[in-house]
């Protein structure tokens, strides 16, 4: 039986080559194509669902760790395998974090991304070996008493970061947010301490280039 394949990508000579690739391999057929987020959810309402999704992180409309928490509440039995340019480890943690089961970076040979994308289907997970590895450490060390580095960042610490990006006052965000602004500034201090800043540009600056804000 083929593994069905969803893609989402936004430039359209992306998902050609992405789909070239991998039915060229009989073991494989693309049974859903989106240029965005909200394009994917659509189609995906309406269609079969595919086994296995080819996400970019960053994208128009919706970003990509936003499609990846709506996929995995709405279809916990797809698999998410992001396929981007970010090559950042926060950036992946995090996605991994959200429900990703799999990255491989653009840059790397396309003869991985078929073993990539089966070692998903058969393993349920595939991240490269560096990755792999400071993903167990970080894990470990977040066990530890008393750790001060950086931590992956929770899902209400998202959502304080997007909001923060914009015009909104802090008061305006904890509305937003529905919490207290004593709860707000804990996020805020502990966004801060985790990323090793100390003010809304830098860290408007860390979510633009982490891909948790887009600029359009």
């Amino acid at each position: 039986m083929k593994v069905k394949i969803g893609l989402v990508d936004d430039h359209a000579i992306t998902r050609r080559g992405i789909r070239t690739l991998l039915e060229i391999n009989k073991q494989f057929q693309v049974i859903v194509e989106a240029s965005n987020g909200k394009e994917l959810l659509s189609q995906l309402e309406s269609g079969s669902l595919p086994d296995v999704i080819i996400l970019d992180l960053s994208m128009p409309k919706m970003s990509g760790f936003d499609v990846i928490r709506e996929i995995h509440t709405l279809y916990p039995s797809v698999k998410i395998f992001i396929f981007s340019l970010y090559q950042s480890e926060d950036v992946i943690l995090n996605a991994i974090y959200q429900g990703a089961c799999g990255y491989l970076p653009k840059s790397a040979d396309p003869s991985i991304l078929e073993s990539a994308i089966k070692s998903v289907v058969d393993f349920g997970f595939y991240i490269p070996i560096n990755i792999k590895k400071k993903y167990s450490d970080l894990i470990k060390m977040r066990n530890q008493k008393g750790f001060q580095g950086k931590q992956l960042l929770t899902e209400k610490e998202i959502q304080f970061i997007k909001l923060a990006c914009t015009n909104l006052t802090y008061k305006e965000i904890s509305i937003k947010l529905s919490v207290q602004p004593k709860t707000l500034e804990n996020y805020r201090d502990s966004v801060f301490q985790k990323l090793g800043i100390n003010n809304r540009a830098a860290l408007t600056f860390y979510a633009i280039e982490n891909g948790i804000v887009q600029l359009f």
